[in-house]
Parts: structure tokens; C-alpha cells; sequence
């Protein structure tokens, strides 16, 4: 089996993001010039160009936007082992959509507008990814 690609931690624009799922907790980016939260992490502003950005943390609560249920591991032998999983957008309930797993869920009653809250799955000792599961 082959190792699964990883994000690059030290990139300055996301590393933010990766320490605090480190520590089990879900920040975005925030424009402190005109309060947009967004995502994905950038340098920039995507509304108005700043580049006066903090790290904010976030409820971790959303809705299932859309997904799919993946039964076959694609080009090779990389998610094998994880078929079938679930690939979701989920948009937080302060507006920014996240692309993640759904863990811990039955995926035959699963459905767009499912309430979602983040959990974390500790990859590597350095990496921690946040995922989502259906809350009732």
C-alpha cells in the first residue's frame, strides 16, 4: 500500500490550521479588516484583498451540503483499506464550506442538510485531521 498524500504543515498560509486540529480544535481564517471567515486558509482576503487575517476558533457545527459514498479506491491500492468512506462538503454554520470525511455514521440514512459536528482523527503524531459525524 502506498502512503496517502499528506498536506504540507510548515506552509504558511494553512499551518495555522493543522496546529490547532493538533489540538482538537477547528479555527479559520478571518479577515479583521471586513469579518469575513473563510475558507480554504490563504494569505489573502478572498472578498477584500487583506491581508490582515487572525486565526478564529469556530463552533465545529454544520450541515451536510452535499457528498458522496465511495466504494472503490481510485488509481491505486492508496484507500484500499478505507472503502467504503464518505467524501462531504459540510457548510459550518458560519458559512464557509469544508471539504471532509464523514466518520461514524450510517450511510444508508445519511442526507443533504444532516446536522454535523467536528471530530478528530489523529493520522501521525504530527498529523490531525478534522472529520464530521452526524449529531441527531
Amino acid at each position: 500500500m502506498t502512503d496517502k498524500p499528506r498536506p504540507d504543515l510548515n506552509d504558511t498560509a494553512t499551518a495555522p490550521y493543522f496546529e490547532a486540529a493538533a489540538r482538537h480544535e477547528l479555527v479559520l481564517p478571518y479577515c479583521d479588516r471586513c469579518g469575513l471567515v473563510f475558507f480554504p486558509p490563504r494569505e489573502h482576503c478572498p472578498a477584500c484583498w487583506s491581508r490582515d487575517l487572525s486565526w478564529r476558533p469556530v463552533s465545529g457545527t454544520g450541515t451536510v451540503w452535499t457528498f458522496t459514498e465511495v466504494h472503490v479506491a481510485f488509481y491505486d491500492d492508496t484507500w484500499a483499506d478505507d472503502v467504503p468512506y464518505v467524501a462531504a462538503v459540510i457548510e459550518l454554520d458560519e458559512g464557509p464550506r469544508l471539504l471532509a470525511n464523514i466518520v461514524e455514521s450510517d450511510t444508508g440514512s445519511l442526507a443533504i442538510g444532516d446536522r454535523v459536528e467536528v471530530t478528530f482523527e489523529d493520522r501521525s503524531e504530527d498529523l490531525t485531521l478534522p472529520m464530521f459525524r452526524v449529531v441527531a
